[in-house]
């Protein structure tokens, strides 16, 4: 065994007495590392920065009328671009309203 296997197993298995946690607040949270207390404090946003991505309607996006919607219709940086294959359903290249419809 090498000495990084050695450090990475010993630092392991000091984990659990290294750190215990003793409070957590609303995006606070303490804990108690054996050089002293550590706060963490972290944030999210209460609505997501794309959200009117998820209130798209077909008719918003198609760009040739066909009534559905290809890749090349979606922008690239919209959230459909990124879960087109989880929309698509009967995976036909297309989302069709009712597949969009139940993406929501």
């Amino acid at each position: 065994m090498n000495r990084f296997q050695l450090l990475g197993l010993t630092l392991l298995a000091m984990s659990p007495a290294v750190f215990s946690q003793t409070a957590n607040t609303s995006g606070s949270t303490q804990i108690q590392a054996s050089t002293g207390p550590v706060t963490v404090n972290s944030s999210q946003s209460s609505t997501l920065p794309n959200a009117s991505d998820y209130a798209v309607q077909i008719s918003d996006l198609d760009k040739n009328g066909d009534g559905r919607l290809s890749r090349r219709e979606i922008p690239a940086t919209h959230a459909l671009t990124f879960e087109f294959r989880l929309v698509d359903r009967n995976h036909d290249g297309y989302i069709s309203a009712t597949e969009l419809a139940n993406w929501k």
